[in-house]
């Protein structure tokens, strides 16, 4: 009994969950962790647009990355290196993996997406797991992987919504963008005026003056659902400060956390109601788009121009929900996340389970996806799955962030339990490897669908539950479209 309080603990202080309380609904003493499926967002990158797109966005100065758009930076494959030593600890401990030397062959598998950031990610993942073993990253060979990218590939239709689900969706983002309305005005105050940014009648302008659309792609397109304008834009930028603050910890710590505050906005001139009200219009040439109410109520303020579009990590903490409420709102909706996230699900849980088309996946203890925020929204939204993150957001998605389904063997049978992992901003702001090596993950469990039974690691599903869940979302179609896709794998 001493003994299994002591790894009790020990767990939790690794993983971050609570230790087990002695009442009656503890987890069995006997619970063993025998599988780990995970779908991992890539580490830090610079923006993926062009240098002329974000110049067009501020007449300020952005940070040069050194490095082509959207790639992984140094400084993102360090944190990952980092995030999975730790890993490694915590898997060995629970005996997934060994404490020290290479994992048997064919005991890790890694599937990533064939774009360099997640490539590079799945990589650095491997040199903090088992550095010097010779493992290979598994990935599609060329074009749109179907598993990350089902619309974008073909393989999957993209989302058609009906009229009342366009409503629906049009409702919740213009909830969210009222909500939202003060830090997009602050978000507009970094950037500063830009001559895109401007209606008719007007020749200063900043993000806080843009309408918003939706767009929802035609049938036979290979585009999703996305939103533009200035809550596309605000939402972007939001991102990319996060970004920023955690490629250059010790410059943006030296910033000021404090931006001035948004300031109050009229109704505009006649003129400028009218060109709102032209471009808000609906036209019939353009019935893919639906513009959003515009009314703002906030207005940018003025800031000074000196330094680059760079913030104290507080401020892009405060500015995050930006990006995060406007990404769920589209990816987690229903008909989006059915067409975007339906694959790469499926695929997890037949992992998870040994009856996937990928027989790699169904040999290794240890499965990840090296993929994107947006698959990870995606999966989420399908399960309805909601998670706390520390001093991030709730439902935020930091670079090198984890989506985790555990199997674990229990008296009553294979369970699945979910959970969320994300490193910690003690290690995201440090630059010593040391201490982003020993800064414990933050670890939120999940509460899947039909949860009732206890692990270790927290509330757990039936295998069988979850496989049937997801076998009815998939249908036996798409089922065999991907055994056919990846029977070689």
């Amino acid at each position: 009994m001493r003994r299994l309080f002591f790894s009790a603990a020990l767990a939790a202080v690794l993983l971050c969950v609570p230790s087990p309380s002695p009442a009656a609904d503890a987890p069995p003493a006997d619970a063993r962790l025998v599988k780990v499926v995970a779908l991992s967002r890539h580490g830090v990158r610079p923006p993926t647009q062009s240098a002329e797109t974000l110049a067009s966005w501020s007449s300020r100065q952005w940070p040069d990355w050194g490095i082509p758009p959207g790639h992984l930076s140094e400084r993102g494959a360090a944190l990952i290196r980092a995030e999975w030593e730790g890993m490694r600890n915590a898997l060995a401990f629970n005996g997934l993996l060994p404490a020290s030397g290479c994992p048997e062959e064919g005991s890790i598998f890694i599937y990533a997406d064939n774009e360099e950031r997640t490539l590079a990610t799945a990589r650095a993942m491997l040199e903090g797991l088992a550095p010097g073993c010779g493992m290979e990253v598994s990935s599609a060979p060329e074009g749109r992987d179907p598993v990350f990218h089902p619309v974008k590939s073909g393989f999957l239709p993209s989302p058609q919504l009906s009229a009342e689900e366009r409503q629906e969706l049009a409702r919740t983002v213009s909830a969210a963008g009222r909500d939202l309305e003060q830090s997009v005005a602050k978000i507009a105050s970094l950037l500063g005026p830009a001559p895109r940014f401007c209606v008719p009648g007007r020749d200063s302008c900043t993000l806080a003056d843009l309408p918003s659309r939706l767009h929802f792609p035609a049938p036979g397109s290979r585009q999703g659902v996305s939103l533009s304008g200035g809550l596309g834009t605000a939402s972007t930028v939001a991102e990319i400060l996060l970004l920023e603050s955690l490629e250059w910890p010790e410059k943006a710590q030296a910033i000021a956390a404090e931006i001035p505050a948004p300031l109050p906005a009229g109704p505009g001139t006649p003129v400028e109601r009218k060109a709102r009200e032209i471009i808000l219009a609906p036209r019939a040439d353009r019935p893919e788009e639906a513009p959003l109410p515009f009314a703002p109520r906030w207005k940018a303020a003025p800031m000074e121009e000196n330094g680059e579009i760079m913030v104290n990590p507080r401020t892009a903490l405060q500015l995050l929900p930006v990006h995060t409420r406007l990404q769920s709102a589209v990816q987690r909706f229903p008909a989006v996340a059915r067409q975007e996230g339906l694959p790469l699900l499926s695929l997890m849980a037949e992992s998870l389970a040994g009856t996937s088309p990928m027989k790699s996946a169904d040999a290794a203890r240890l499965v990840v996806f090296s993929g994107h925020d947006t698959n990870m929204v995606n999966i989420a939204g399908l399960l309805d799955l909601h998670w706390t993150n520390g001093l991030f957001p709730d439902d935020s998605t930091p670079p090198g962030s984890l989506l985790v389904l555990s199997l674990w063997e229990t008296p009553d049978g294979p369970m699945v339990q979910a959970s969320f992992l994300c490193q910690t901003p003690a290690a995201f702001l440090s630059t010593d490897p040391a201490v982003m090596r020993a800064s414990a993950l933050h670890h939120a469990p999940l509460v899947l669908p039909g949860a009732y039974a206890h692990t270790p690691a927290g509330p757990a599903v039936p295998l069988e539950d979850f496989l049937s869940r997801v076998r009815s979302m998939t249908g036996s179609g798409l089922s065999a479209r991907l055994a056919a896709l990846l029977q070689h794998s």
